[in-house]
């Protein structure tokens, strides 16, 4: 199928009909990118009500722009009520249900919390939903989650086009407020989650339409336990389903923040976004509701077929790497520590700085040397001298023995006492020529 469609859109095929619209795949040829266009039905062209809707979802959609909200480019009147969006290649989340039955857990409150963002995001603008369905959320290829249709969406900012006690939106999803025609808050979308996560996470709704009304049970009637369906659902899980399906709204939670928050808990520090994206789309593969991209048979298989390999050459470089630290430390150990705790001794210049103390001692040696009988103030100096001319014997041998040296310098202080006895009558004649003088 090719029409043009206002010389910037070409129609490839059709992808879904609903009650009030169909939808095609295009391209938009200025961008070259594909894009989906939902067109009303001529039908109801005439329905001043159904095309102010129409119309409505187009203003709503565009003003929320987030990854999670399908993304809404173009609308025009002529020739048919027409909305350009976000092309969405994947499925929704009724079809996948339908093909593989209750989803495992892990993947369903990944998926969950993508909606929650999506809706929270909503809410947060003042829009109310109304219409929270798996058919309404797509799942694409690559696993990320896309709400879509606000044609029913309620806000205080626009006028309302539902008369009071007119049932609106899907009924198997609806609020015990929607289905009473009630006034409408968070709450009610709240609800409506509930009943897609019991599906999610089952395969199968919380009321069913068969011998009763579907709304008169959503009203009255108890539903089965969702872990007496599917015994895997954790006790925690099943808590949170069943407090979104409250009859009452002040008896549910208070917002769509508080839910992604608990389902949050469940997977935290366990996996981050760009893994979560990934474990969904590999789950949907491996059970053949997309087929897989050629990149990741070209590409992703040859890694895992390498990981043993790989795995093992990080392993012996570790090895290697430990081994080489350990001997390392055992050198610092035995090498370097030993010279810091024991440092050499003997060093070619060391006798000159150990000997230097040695001249303060010598004057306390004088002064037994001068107590001494053969000793006076003279034989001192001598030893003072052979001191002072020891630091130029280079062999440190002699340096380094204190106790010979003294010995010697007491010998040879006696020597010299006995040499300068001689000279002491000069002295002491130069000393009385002086005193004459």
């Amino acid at each position: 199928m090719q029409r043009q469609i206002k010389d910037e859109y070409r129609i490839i095929g059709e992808i879904g009909s609903g009650g009030m619209a169909t939808v095609y795949k295009a391209v938009q040829k200025s961008l070259d990118r594909p894009v989906a266009i939902k067109e009303l039905k001529k039908a109801y062209h005439a329905d001043a009500q159904i095309v102010q809707r129409f119309e409505r979802e187009s203003r709503v959609a565009a003003s929320l722009q987030h990854e999670n909200i399908v993304h809404i480019y173009d609308y025009w009147k002529k020739p048919d009520y027409g909305i350009v969006m976000e092309y969405v290649d994947g499925a929704n989340l009724a079809d996948i249900i339908e093909k593989t039955g209750a989803l495992p857990v892990e993947v369903g409150v990944m998926i969950a919390i993508q909606v929650c963002d999506a809706l929270d995001y909503a809410h947060m603008r003042g829009l109310i939903h109304r219409d929270i369905k798996p058919s309404n959320i797509m799942i694409k290829r690559n696993g990320e989650v896309k709400l879509m249709d606000f044609g029913i969406a309620q806000s205080r900012g626009l006028e309302a086009l539902t008369l009071p006690g007119t049932l609106i939106g899907t009924p198997s999803y609806m609020s015990p407020e929607q289905v009473l025609g009630q006034p409408l808050d968070v709450r009610s979308d709240i609800f409506s989650l509930g009943i897609v996560l019991y599906e999610t996470f089952t395969g199968v709704k919380p009321f069913l339409d068969d011998s009763r009304a579907v709304t008169a049970k959503i009203v009255k009637d108890k539903f089965v336990a969702p872990r007496r369906v599917n015994s895997e659902i954790p006790w925690g899980l099943q808590w949170l389903i069943k407090k979104s399906l409250r009859k009452k709204p002040k008896r549910r939670y208070g917002s769509v923040l508080e839910v992604q928050k608990k389902l949050g808990k469940r997977l935290a520090g366990r996996t981050t976004k760009a893994a979560s994206l990934q474990r969904i789309a590999g789950y949907l593969v491996s059970m053949n509701v997309f087929e897989a991209a050629p990149e990741q048979e070209t590409v992703l298989v040859p890694k895992v077929a390498s990981r043993g390999p790989r795995r093992a050459a990080i392993i012996a470089a570790s090895l290697v790497l430990a081994m080489a630290a350990g001997v390392a430390a055992y050198y610092y150990q035995s090498t370097v520590m030993r010279l810091i705790d024991h440092p050499p001794v003997i060093f070619p210049s060391q006798p000159q700085v150990t000997s230097r103390p040695l001249p303060t001692i010598l004057p306390k040696d004088h002064e037994e040397l001068a107590s001494s009988p053969a000793g006076t103030s003279q034989p001192a100096s001598a030893p003072t001298a052979s001191v002072i001319d020891k630091p130029a014997i280079k062999e440190p041998q002699v340096s380094s023995e204190p106790t010979p040296s003294l010995a010697i310098e007491k010998k040879q202080a006696g020597e010299t006492g006995n040499k300068t006895g001689s000279k002491k009558p000069k002295h002491k004649k130069k000393s009385s020529k002086r005193s004459g003088m």
